[in-house]
């Protein structure tokens, strides 16, 4: 009996140390693929207790496909992950929840595609043709991000458009009346929210942004996945004990129930 409960002592021992293990050996390298001081949790791609069936987020889509976590955009809102580390949101799930959104939030702001750190209320310009009209000319997978209309007058200014801008981009000062642009090259920088600070220009003026649409980062070496697609994810701590625990520590309380009844 003896030898009985030392060998359920060191199954649930191993167990137990596996399973810490294992979320380490997860969540670890998730925060660290995130980069920028990430801290994510289970629930960046378990739903619900941490399992093999509940990595259905698409965090854990991107995890498994061997991706840059850091470049990929799990949950489609136009915001890398790191972007939305950066921009106070972990949440890599929900297309709704953006550094875009959190600012405007803050600001108070009803603006829907456009906002200014400070500008509280802006007016966002019309960009329909107006780039075209104006003389820019759009490469292959440029977009136009948005416009900002003279309500920006005081610089510098930080803008968030309702999806991110990253270093490459283009920043031109538009003319409505003449239809000319002029290209900005000093005083532009790329921040790591996905938002685009601007100095060195005096009000108002309009503002466009050429963006270069980003592609999202193809999978390399699989990081995991059984027949759910789950397996790889399922080491995440839960919030219950594992089933194979409870079974241990019941057949530990048998052991000692008979010990003590042999006696």
């Amino acid at each position: 009996m003896d030898y009985l409960i030392k060998l359920i002592f060191i199954m649930a021992a191993t167990f137990l140390s596996t399973h810490a293990l294992a979320q380490s050996s997860y969540v670890g390298p998730l925060n660290a693929g995130l980069g920028n001081g990430a801290s994510v949790s289970c629930s960046a791609c378990h739903q619900g207790a941490a399992n093999a069936g509940t990595a259905t987020y698409p965090m854990a889509s991107a995890w498994r496909s061997g991706a840059n976590l850091a470049l990929s955009d799990s949950d489609g809102d136009g915001f890398n992950n790191a972007q939305e580390v950066n921009g106070g949101s972990t949440n890599f799930n929900l297309n709704t929840v953006s550094p875009f959104t959190l600012a405007k939030a803050a600001e108070g702001s009803a603006s829907t595609k456009v906002v200014v750190v400070g500008g509280g209320q802006v007016t966002e310009t019309a960009i329909t043709d107006i780039y075209t009209q104006a003389g820019i000319t759009l490469a292959p997978s440029h977009s136009i991000a948005g416009g900002v209309s003279p309500s920006v007058n005081t610089f510098p200014a930080t803008i968030f458009f309702n999806q991110a801008v990253n270093t490459g981009d283009k920043v031109y000062v538009v003319d409505l009346a003449a239809k000319t642009n002029t290209l900005i090259t000093t005083g532009v920088v790329f921040n790591a929210n996905g938002s685009v600070t601007i100095s060195g220009l005096t009000g108002p003026v309009n503002i466009v942004v050429d963006r270069v649409t980003p592609i999202v980062p193809a999978g390399g070496g699989s990081r995991g996945g059984g027949e759910e697609g789950n397996e790889g994810l399922e080491g995440c701590v839960s919030g219950s004990l594992p089933t194979p625990l409870l079974m241990m520590l019941g057949l530990l309380g048998l052991g000692l129930f008979f010990r003590r009844k042999q006696a």
